[in-house]
């Protein structure tokens, strides 16, 4: 019968042993996992990680890939979540951000990744939108990632200039009834989250609408504000404060349920049933990941987004905290994507 030695007990034993023979014993210990972990490769057999060898994970600094640039709300949220958990976990948890190509570069260096759970990627929309708008990416969304899982949700409201003549859902559907033009909306680009809101309402409510896209959202809201274009979906916590200020109205939300700090507004999908357009956040590793690992990372990830402490930072950022499973965010990725391709195509949107 073969005995099989822990790390701890084979440097016990070779403490009493002498010295050469000892480091010999370590040693060989250490050439026979690294060919183990070989061979298993070599093989195809699941991938041996350097956690699946340790007692305590993690062990090492962990990366949290952000596909944005430093500073901004997404990258805000990386950097609590990953303090949070470098306390917990007690090692650094290092945020990189790497921006470009609609989220794609980063999302694209976690699909590299090694799947030994120590690089963590943040997530948007865009991550479902994605193979829904774009035919050649460099990964497949659905076979190259598994899910941690969904840490938010931010509230998408449609929002008008003051001097449009509705003031509510109903109001814009006369208008758009009446008008002989389409009714324009702007948005921060081609393909986002809040452009396929629009091309949503125009489906289920059967009226026109014309998107004008825009380099992001701030010059996208200035001209709103300005009244250039009358309408906009944007994030609750970007127009917010022009709503509160009355140079900015809300004609309806697109999630599937109310602001809390501002309930008095009404979804859309109170008029017109299964219109829902949210805006999600949540957090993806390579998809070979061994199971073990992605259901501690699920665990102690969502253990913080279901915390008061989170909640309350939350809130200031007009996010709703979610901390699913694992499985449930994999769920949530395929429908989206389903979705948004049923949209995208009626619509025929393309980006490549």
């Amino acid at each position: 019968m073969t005995t099989i030695w822990s790390r701890e007990q084979s440097m016990e034993i070779a403490s009493s042993m002498p010295a050469s023979q000892g480091l010999f014993m370590l040693r060989r210990r250490e050439l026979i996992a690294g060919l183990a972990t070989t061979i298993g490769a070599s093989l195809g057999l699941p991938y041996l990680s350097r956690a699946s060898a340790d007692s305590k994970f993690p062990a090492n600094n962990m990366r949290f890939i952000v596909p944005f640039t430093a500073g901004g709300p997404t990258d805000v949220v990386a950097r609590l979540i990953g303090d949070a958990m470098s306390k917990k976990w007690s090692v650094p948890v290092i945020v990189e951000n790497r921006p470009g190509a609609g989220t794609i570069a980063g999302t694209a260096e976690v699909a590299r990744s090694q799947p030994d759970g120590y690089t963590l990627g943040f997530v948007i929309s865009a991550h479902t939108i994605n193979p829904a708008i774009r035919k050649k990416l460099p990964y497949d969304t659905l076979r190259d990632f598994r899910g941690i899982t969904e840490l938010a949700e931010a509230h998408v409201v449609l929002v008008a200039n003051p001097a449009f003549a509705a003031d509510d859902l109903a109001g814009l559907l006369k208008v758009a009834h009446a008008s002989s033009e389409p009714l324009a909306f702007a948005s921060p680009g081609t393909g986002t989250s809040t452009h396929l809101a629009g091309e949503l309402l125009q489906r289920v409510a059967g009226i026109k609408m014309l998107h004008v896209p825009y380099n992001g959202s701030a010059p996208a809201l200035t001209d709103v504000l300005a009244n250039r274009v009358p309408l906009m979906f944007d994030i609750w916590h970007s127009v917010q404060q022009y709503v509160e200020a009355k140079q900015l109205k809300v004609i309806g939300v697109a999630n599937d349920t109310r602001i809390p700090n501002a309930p008095q507004y009404p979804r859309i999908g109170e008029t017109f049933p299964g219109y829902e357009a949210n805006s999600i956040f949540g957090v993806v590793v390579a998809a070979k990941t061994p199971d073990n690992l992605v259901s501690q990372l699920s665990a102690d990830l969502a253990s913080y987004i279901r915390s008061p402490e989170f909640a309350e930072k939350a809130t200031v950022l007009g996010m709703d905290p979610v901390g699913s499973t694992a499985p449930e965010f994999d769920d949530l990725v395929r429908k989206q994507i389903a979705k948004w391709q049923e949209i995208a195509s009626a619509a025929g949107i393309s980006v490549d």
